[in-house]
């Protein structure tokens, strides 16, 4: 957590600490507060995939799901909140791989939008020039 408050950088005593505090103000048990917001599952993923390829996979993605909102500002982000699931979609900083990550309230729709986006992946590497020695793996 990050509280600008206190200095510009993560900070998992603070978070600790503003859960512990709440809790008080509350005057609840941590499992009574959990108990009060939906649940989310993330599913994460990572796929052999060339970086020379991207920007094709980030149009194939948006076409696939044009519904999407869309945030480019760290890879391609993709959005549905009036389901409140999103799919985030960009390039490893340490391994040659892209990550998938999902989230939605039920495990197995996280688990098929990434599912989703793997197969799209798949589909362009058969076909880009770029990705063909990855899919030949």
């Amino acid at each position: 957590m990050v509280v600008p408050a206190l200095h510009h950088t993560r900070d998992a005593l603070v978070g600790a600490a503003l859960v512990l505090q709440h809790l008080l103000d509350e005057e609840m048990s941590l499992a009574a507060a959990i108990a009060r917001y939906p649940a989310y599952r993330i599913v994460k993923e990572k796929v052999a995939f060339p970086r020379e390829a991207l920007e094709a996979a980030y149009a194939r993605l948006q076409q696939r799901w044009p519904d999407a909102g869309r945030d480019r500002t760290d890879g391609l982000r993709l959005t549905w909140p009036e389901r409140r699931e999103w799919l985030h979609v960009r390039p490893s900083g340490t391994e040659p791989v892209v990550r998938l990550i999902a989230e939605a309230r039920a495990g197995p729709r996280a688990r098929a939008l990434v599912k989703e986006a793997r197969g799209e992946l798949a589909r362009l590497a058969r076909s880009h020039p770029d990705a063909r020695t990855v899919a030949s793996r």
